[in-house]
């Protein structure tokens, strides 16, 4: 079944870069999740031809530094269009940049995003943003009495039948809770540039989280050095999230995807 799945996915993502559709907007429902996100230094030259334009990097602390952001995220349910609500795990990895809409606490480009609901996958495919399908992907948080603990995150979709597809990915290390209290609104956005049947479009990924609590996280980064993510962080690891090295907790967030020319 699994690898049906993902010959039905990986056949659609090539039908759709061959012969580009019109795009589709749509929305997702997150509850009960908790997520890892770190954001730390890369090399701005290795960044910058991965961010099309208009779209432009935020300055790092140095002119020669860009801002990796990679998130992890496990929920008890997503509910794609108000469809049936299924326990979802994703991770999506991206460059900060500077908000195209003036709008969001944090704007990042996606370079991945992977999950194991096939529903949110091929919605994405949809609307032409290359989602990858890992039935296994793994997200794990077994916290202790205090609720803090180790978070551990296995990503690794099968190989692409058609480009080169992404190494897998690990995620390892400690995490606090978030103090009591602390919940606030955060707005976030992903963007992307799909093709399709107009020519370049603009995605944009924008959640709303209404009450989210933020703890700290001091996790490494595992990949393949040879990698498009091993050159963006320079070899096989990376614990330097000193950017933004946050745990997140929240019981609700609403995103919508849309798509303009």
């Amino acid at each position: 079944m699994f690898r049906s799945t993902h010959i039905a996915l990986a056949l659609l993502a090539s039908a759709t870069l061959a012969f580009p559709i019109a795009a589709q907007n749509f929305t997702v429902d997150f509850t009960n999740c908790s997520e890892f996100v770190g954001e730390g230094p890369v090399s701005l030259a290795v960044a910058q031809p991965l961010v099309p334009k208009p779209f432009v990097i935020a300055p790092g602390p140095t002119a020669a530094i860009a801002n990796i952001v990679i998130r992890a995220t496990g929920c008890a349910g997503a509910s794609v269009n108000h469809g049936p609500s299924t326990p979802t795990n994703l991770s999506q990895i991206g460059i900060n940049i500077v908000p195209p809409d003036g709008t969001g606490e944090i704007n990042n480009y996606t370079l991945i995003y992977v999950s194991n609901n096939p529903d949110l996958v091929l919605h994405f495919i949809a609307a032409g943003l290359p989602a990858q399908y890992d039935p296994q992907l793994t997200y794990q948080y077994p916290a202790g009495p205090t609720g803090s603990g180790n978070v551990y995150v296995a990503v690794a979709p099968p190989p692409a039948l058609f480009g080169a597809g992404t190494a897998p990915y690990f995620i390892y290390g400690p995490e606090t809770a978030p103090p009591p209290s602390s919940a606030q609104d955060f707005l976030a956005n992903w963007w992307y540039a799909p093709q399709t049947i107009f020519g370049v479009a603009r995605m944009r990924q924008q959640s709303n989280f209404p009450a989210i609590s933020f703890g700290g996280q001091s996790a490494t980064f595992y990949t393949d050095s040879n990698s498009t993510l091993g050159k963006l962080i320079g070899g096989n690891a990376d614990s330097n999230f000193s950017t933004l090295p946050l745990r997140g907790v929240y019981p609700t967030a609403h995103m919508e995807v849309t798509v303009t020319h």
